[in-house]
């Protein structure tokens, strides 16, 4: 290597490949840098050694795989030659290699069929003009805003933000390149029970329709969400409270939170709806309260009866006006309660008390499912036998004078 004068080039027929010489400093030290370069399909390539015998040997390999190649070129007979010079020269400004264009081309031609990939260039491009391009997280934040601007209750709105935002996570790409398929791959790839599929899927089926509303996909045809399969809801456990634990919880509960468990548990209102209620939906006289259409997750209206021990619970309140509930996260506040109490809290067990204890006291499956906005052949499937009289009617005394005795009656 003493005697060499750098740059040293290795030549092979017309190829050549360069070695510089160089140093470089690391840890205090000195070492030796080999550096070759070339150029391979008209890109100038580098490669680094630390030592001179093996930029080399990696050089006369290279120029032999180059000239080999030219070699090849060569063969081509006039036409050909022709071709293939015309070809290099339409790619040399997009400095794109030829064999990667024929790859893309090839793997493009397989999903047309018939027809030609100009055609279906052409008609893409058509379709992105009608469009706004915009990114799912984009469309997501804009919904959700939207959403909430719209007077859409805040547990609503924070479980749609909740399901779109795992999938915003996954997809930060334009909402118009989101296919089926990667919906369905994603989705089933993600730990969940069928309802839970389902539900996600709702989700994105919204997020879907509000880009097509907003222009950000095409108009007048269904979107991608709108093909995602729906997944088979074979149901989960109904949870319940036993009388005993929710007369324990509602004997130390206080203000909002105890006013909310009441309504829950001897209503069997969903959460949502009891947070949109205002004390003129509360008909003390006649003993019921009005859930109207637009309050109502069905949008049906409805009315629920005000139990005789509900009753009790609400007399404090006969003279008030205005909104029920100042708070929108009361809900979040009775879970929290429960749990510093350490009583059991399935999901949606107020609602699933209510329904299981009323449909085991008055034996009617077709008026408990118009008290609860639901369906007779839901309340026989997930009510029928949860509980019994007895239950029913250690549930229906908790009232705010005798909700202490209940522990002892019910045990």
């Amino acid at each position: 290597m003493k005697c060499q004068k750098f740059p040293l080039e290795v030549k092979v027929g017309s190829a050549v490949v360069k070695i510089y010489h160089g140093k470089v400093k690391h840890g205090g030290k000195k070492y030796d840098l080999f550096t070759l370069a070339y150029y391979q399909n008209g890109k100038r390539q580098r490669e680094t050694f630390g030592n001179f015998d093996d930029a080399k040997k990696a050089a006369d390999q290279i120029a032999l795989k180059i000239a080999q190649g030219r070699a090849n070129m060569m063969e081509l007979n006039g036409p050909e030659l022709e071709s293939y010079n015309a070809t290099m020269n339409l790619l040399r400004p997009h400095n794109l290699p030829l064999h990667s264009v024929v790859q893309e081309y090839l793997a493009a031609r397989e999903h047309l069929g018939d027809e030609s990939l100009l055609s279906a260039v052409k008609e893409h491009a058509a379709r992105r003009k009608r469009t706004i391009d915009k990114s799912v997280p984009q469309v997501v934040d804009e919904m959700l805003a939207v959403k909430k601007k719209h007077g859409l209750s805040e547990r609503y709105v924070y479980m749609l933000g909740s399901d779109l935002g795992r999938f915003k996570k996954a997809f930060k790409t334009s909402i118009g390149s989101v296919t089926t398929r990667l919906i369905e791959d994603w989705l089933s790839h993600q730990k969940i029970s069928g309802r839970t599929h389902n539900n996600l899927r709702a989700s994105i089926i919204t997020l879907f329709n509000f880009a097509k509303a907003r222009g950000y996909l095409l108009k007048g045809q269904p979107t991608e969400a709108d093909d995602v399969h729906r997944s088979r809801d074979r149901g989960g456990k109904i949870g319940i409270l036993k009388p005993e634990q929710f007369a324990k919880l509602i004997s130390h509960a206080t203000g909002e939170v105890r006013l909310y468990l009441a309504l829950g548990a001897f209503t069997g209102m969903r959460a949502s709806e009891i947070l949109r209620l205002d004390w003129e939906d509360v008909n003390f006289e006649r003993g019921h309260i009005v859930v109207a259409a637009h309050k109502a997750k069905t949008a049906t209206r409805r009315l629920v009866p005000i139990q005789a021990n509900l009753m009790q619970w609400l007399d404090p309140y006969r003279n008030s006006k205005g909104k029920i509930f100042l708070s929108k996260r009361v809900d979040s506040q009775a879970i929290y309660f429960a749990a510093s109490l350490a009583v059991p809290w399935p999901p949606n067990c107020l609602r699933h008390s209510y329904c299981s204890y009323r449909l085991a006291a008055i034996a009617d499956t077709a008026r408990v499912a118009l008290e609860c906005g639901n369906s007779p052949q839901k309340l026989m499937t997930n009510y029928r036998e949860l509980a019994d009289e007895h239950d029913a009617q250690a549930w229906f005394s908790i009232a705010p004078e005798i909700s202490k005795n209940v522990i002892v009656m019910a045990s």
